[in-house]
C-alpha cells in the first residue's frame, strides 16, 4: 500500500507540473519578428491598414497621399498602378478567384474618386482600371479593412460612406477582370438622413458592421440597391455600441459597448451571430490598469476565423493589442500587449511604442501574422509582426488536463 501511495504521488505531482506548463504556455505568447514597413519615396510615416489572411500582403498610407502595397515574404514596397491610376490610400486587400486564377483586390481611393486595383502576380503587373469617380472627396473610406473577399469566389464586398454620415455603402464587385475588363461593380447603400452613421469593416459575405445613432449596426448586401440593416445588443443590454471588425463568414463580430445602461465609457466585446440573431455576446479582457479615456478598447480587425482580435488598449496611452478568443468561456479568453511582447523577446527595435494593431491574418504555419502603427524614432511607423502559435496548445487539451488533474485530486482526498 505504501508503494502504491508513492506511485499515485509521483503521478498527481508530474501531473501538477504538466498543468503548470500548459496552462502557462496557453497565456504565453512571444514576439517572433516586428518588421519597419518601408515609407515609400521621401516620406517619413506610414501606416498599416489591412492585411490578406494569409498575412502575405500588407497596404496601408505611406505620408500624406501614397497607398502602398507591401509584400511580408520580400520586404518590398509597391505602388498598385492600372493605367496610370495610382491609390492616395489604400484601407483593404483580399483574394478572389476568376476563373480558376487567385486574384489580389485592393480597396482604397485615388485623387477623384473610390478604386480597387487587381494583380495576379503580386503586383508585378495589374490589371484593368475599376474606379468611381462619382465618390470623390465627398465620401470616405473606413479606418481598415474596407474590403471582404475569400478564394474561391469572384465576388468582393467594399464599405464606405458620405463625409456627412448620413449615407452608408456595402457594394459588390464580380465578374472577369483581366488586364481590359473591369469587373461589375455594383453600389448599396442606406440612407439615414436622420442619423449619423459609419460601417468600420465588411465580411466575405457582403456583411458589413459598424455603428448607427451610437448603437450597434450592420448592413447585409442583398443585390437590391438597399442592404438589409439590423442592430443587435452590446454588453449591457442595449443596442448601444459600435461594432468594428467582423469574420469572414460575417458571423463573429468585434466592437465596443458600455456595460452598464446608459454608461458612458466603452468596453470590447465577442459576439456571434445566426443569421441576424445574436447567439452569445462576451466582454474582451481587460489588462487591469485601463483609464483614461472613454474608449478603453477598440477591436479594429478580426481574423478570418474570428478567433483573434486585434486593436488598441487605452492604458493612460493607445497600446497595440491581440485577444485570444478561442476558448469557449470568456473568462477563459487573453489579451496579449503588442509591445511587451516585441520588448520580452529583444525584437522591438526602434519602436518606441507600438500604438494600434489594425488587422490580423495566419500564414501557413498558423501563426499569426498582424499589421498596425507604432511610434517610431518619433514618427508614426507601420509594422508587421509575428507571433508563434506552435507553443500554444489546443484549448480541448487544457480542459482534458484539468479534468484529470481533478479526478485525481478527488480520489486522493476518498482515501
Amino acid at each position: 500500500m505504501h508503494n502504491q501511495t508513492n506511485k499515485y504521488s509521483l503521478s498527481v505531482g508530474t501531473l501538477i507540473a504538466a498543468a503548470a506548463l500548459t496552462f502557462g504556455a496557453a497565456n504565453a505568447l512571444s514576439a517572433d519578428t516586428l518588421t519597419v514597413i518601408p515609407t515609400m519615396g521621401t516620406d517619413t510615416s506610414n501606416e498599416g491598414r489591412a492585411i490578406t489572411s494569409d498575412g502575405l500582403f500588407v497596404v496601408g498610407l505611406s505620408g500624406t497621399a501614397n497607398g502602398f502595397l507591401y509584400s511580408v515574404a520580400n520586404n518590398t514596397v509597391i505602388q498598385p498602378n492600372a493605367v496610370g491610376m495610382v491609390p492616395s490610400i489604400a484601407t483593404g486587400v483580399g483574394y478572389r478567384t476568376d476563373g480558376g486564377q487567385q486574384q489580389l483586390v485592393i480597396d482604397g481611393w485615388t485623387g477623384s474618386g473610390q478604386a480597387d486595383w487587381m494583380t495576379s502576380d503580386g503586383g508585378l503587373t495589374w490589371g484593368a482600371k475599376r474606379r468611381n469617380t462619382s465618390f470623390n472627396t465627398a465620401y470616405q473610406p473606413p479606418t481598415a479593412n474596407s474590403l471582404g473577399a475569400a478564394p474561391g469566389s469572384d465576388a468582393f464586398y467594399t464599405t464606405f460612406r458620405t463625409t456627412d454620415k448620413h449615407n452608408l455603402y456595402v457594394n459588390k464587385g464580380s465578374g472577369t477582370w483581366n488586364g481590359s475588363t473591369a469587373p461589375t461593380f455594383t453600389t448599396s447603400v442606406k440612407g439615414i438622413s436622420a442619423d449619423n452613421g459609419v460601417i468600420n469593416g465588411v465580411s466575405a459575405t457582403g456583411r458589413g458592421v459598424g455603428q448607427r445613432a451610437a448603437n450597434n449596426y450592420m448592413l447585409d448586401y442583398n443585390g437590391t440597391g438597399t442592404p438589409t440593416p439590423n442592430n443587435f445588443n452590446g454588453l449591457n443590454g442595449t443596442i448601444a455600441g459600435q461594432a468594428f471588425s467582423v469574420s469572414a463568414n460575417g458571423n463573429t463580430i468585434f466592437g465596443q459597448s458600455p456595460i452598464t445602461v446608459g454608461g458612458t465609457t466603452f468596453y470590447g466585446y465577442k459576439a456571434t451571430m445566426s443569421g441576424t440573431t445574436e447567439t452569445s455576446i462576451g466582454a474582451l479582457p481587460l489588462f487591469g490598469n485601463e483609464a483614461g479615456s472613454v474608449s478603453l478598447q477598440v477591436p479594429y480587425g478580426a481574423s478570418a476565423d474570428g478567433v483573434w482580435a486585434v486593436g488598441m488598449d487605452y492604458r493612460g496611452l493607445e497600446k497595440a493589442v491581440v485577444w485570444n478568443t478561442s476558448d469557449a468561456n470568456p473568462a477563459n479568453w487573453v489579451p496579449f500587449d503588442l509591445t511587451d511582447l516585441a520588448a520580452a523577446d529583444g525584437v522591438l527595435g526602434s519602436y518606441t511604442r507600438l500604438s494600434r494593431a489594425y488587422s490580423v491574418g495566419e500564414d501557413g504555419l498558423g501563426d499569426l501574422v498582424i499589421t498596425g502603427i507604432g511610434v517610431n524614432g518619433g514618427a508614426t511607423s507601420a509594422f508587421v509582426m509575428t507571433i508563434p502559435m506552435s507553443e500554444v496548445p489546443e484549448p480541448g487539451t487544457l480542459s482534458l488536463l484539468a479534468l484529470g488533474l481533478f479526478g485525481l485530486l478527488a480520489l486522493r482526498r476518498r482515501k
